[in-house]
């Protein structure tokens, strides 16, 4: 069962409850923001449903929630951004924002970003780079053993889910954007579907034993996840796990005083810096056309690029409401309460024009 809320109530509420937990209201209002957005675009594993593991991680110590980002080197076209392991969300934004001011000046930027917790949907970070005319990438891990995912082969936690994202502008200011985790399945999937009782995937996952499994519930129990593309995609984690974290200053497996991390490595580039032609975003609309114009296979109405299937989302739960699962409602209900944060009243879904 689901329980529909519109957007504004929805980041009304966590945007309280973060302030009630020792966010300043800019922080708590970003963070509530990005996760609501997210919910709006379709991927509730990264919403609101992050909401009661944020207060969690603020409780433990592992969130520290008035911390903002600063500067710790610039050297030419990179810098080393670092975070207190405040919200990530709040580093994520600092880093990109940065790498877009510094690829405006040298053509080419690249910001890593350390000492932070979850910085959320790694694609609205890239997809803001790209907002601003110019070529984003994205990679983000997680720390070595403080992850889900094990290497091809193995059957013991290691990785983090560690995912990759690109984006380019496209025609009419638009972009064009891809985001997915180098596990088959993302963490926060995971909790989605152990959140509704549903199963995750055949494929993805591992039970304590070794063996395969699809109950949800069985990554808490000590299982593990799987990673996307056998050898491939256990190679691409690894990287995820070296070049974030070795360029953010993060030392995993040789500094006792990491804890915890998602450090990420932001890159942009501005086309005009490499062809002076400027039709770099009317070139990337016509491929994408070209790509919509193939005929679909067997078993598909039609060929869907990268980012449709989140501006159709967009569009419909901006006007009829975001369908919480009711125990991620009841959890937000329950850490209001406990915060002493009132709970809004949803209004009546809005009809579309």
């Amino acid at each position: 069962m689901t329980f529909t809320i519109m957007a504004e109530p929805l980041e009304v509420l966590a945007c309280d409850s973060f302030t009630a937990a020792g966010a300043p209201d800019d922080i708590a209002a970003a963070v509530a923001h990005s996760l609501v957005l997210t919910n709006l675009l379709g991927h509730d594993s990264h919403g609101v449903l992050r909401v009661k593991q944020y207060i969690s991680m603020i409780r433990r110590g592992m969130i520290q929630p008035a911390e903002r980002p600063r500067i710790r080197k610039r050297f030419g076209a990179t810098a080393m951004v670092t975070l207190g392991y405040g919200f990530g969300q709040i580093g994520a934004r600092f880093a990109a924002e940065l790498a877009t001011e510094m690829a405006r000046e040298h053509g080419i930027a690249a910001v890593s970003l350390g000492q932070t917790t979850h910085v959320g949907r790694l694609g609205e970070w890239t997809g803001m780079i790209a907002a601003q005319g110019l070529i984003a990438i994205g990679f983000a891990g997680g720390g070595f053993s403080h992850g889900f995912v094990a290497p091809y082969g193995g059957r013991e936690r290691l990785f983090s889910t560690n995912p990759m994202s690109f984006a380019v502008p496209c025609g009419d200011e638009g972009t064009l954007l891809l985001d997915f985790a180098t596990s088959g399945v993302a963490h926060g999937k995971v909790m989605l579907a152990q959140s509704i009782g549903a199963p995750v995937p055949q494929g993805m996952m591992l039970d304590k034993a070794g063996r395969p499994t699809t109950e949800a519930a069985d990554l808490d129990a000590g299982g593990v996840l799987l990673p996307m593309g056998l050898h491939k995609g256990s190679g691409l984690s690894l990287m995820m796990e070296l070049i974030p974290n070795l360029l953010a200053g993060d030392r995993p497996m040789s500094a006792p005083e990491f804890h915890f991390g998602n450090p990420a490595l932001f890159m942009a580039l501005l086309p005009e810096a490499f062809d002076e032609a400027t039709d770099f975003a009317i070139q990337v609309e016509a491929l994408k056309a070209r790509v919509k114009a193939v005929k679909p296979a067997a078993g598909f109405d039609e060929v869907l690029v990268p980012g449709e299937p989140e501006a159709r989302s967009y569009a419909e739960r901006v006007n009829e409401g975001i369908p919480l699962p009711d125990q991620v409602w009841a959890d937000l209900c329950a850490l209001a309460e406990e915060l002493g944060v009132c709970v809004p009243i949803a209004p009546p879904p809005q009809t579309p024009p």
